[in-house]
């Protein structure tokens, strides 16, 4: 069975157990690889999807010429591979622009699992259980390692 690495964020305002927060998987998206422009419209990423669609449309000129067929391939196929792996990543960082908050990474097999595993740690304990708790019981997030082609700072 795979893991999955799932990034948890929380909309302005709400708390880390927000039932708004957004689970994004972290990893290779096959749809992003096929339709590059389309995936990062429809996930309202609209100044990358504008730049991959005219790549698209660059990439196809370049195909269909004789001496540059070989570059227009390449082109297109760097399109879609940095899409699949950069796409989530982006995602993150368009969210985080419009001040969510990254709360936690969490590895899991689906995203039910991720969902009951976070929600799981972020319940309000009752009195019997706050004296055993430690005072911070916070949980900081930490990105997982990223192909860095987005500018990835690591915080």
């Amino acid at each position: 069975m795979t893991t999955a690495s799932y990034l948890i964020l929380t909309p302005p305002g709400e708390p880390a157990a927000a039932e708004k927060a957004a689970f994004i998987r972290d990893g290779f998206r096959w749809t992003a690889f096929f339709f590059p422009a389309i995936w990062l419209l429809v996930h309202r990423l609209w100044f990358w999807g504008i730049l991959a669609l005219i790549a698209q449309f660059a990439a196809t000129a370049l195909s269909a010429s004789t001496e540059l067929g070989i570059a227009g391939w390449v082109l297109s196929l760097s399109i879609s591979v940095l899409t699949a792996l950069e796409g989530p990543q982006a995602l993150v960082r368009a969210r985080e622009a419009r001040d969510w908050t990254l709360r936690s990474v969490v590895t899991a097999p689906d995203l039910e699992t991720a969902e009951l595993i976070y929600l799981g740690a972020h319940e309000t304990p009752d009195k019997t259980t706050a004296a055993v708790l430690p005072a911070d019981t916070s949980t900081k997030a930490t990105r997982p390692p990223a192909l860095g082609l987005l500018g990835y700072d690591g915080d």
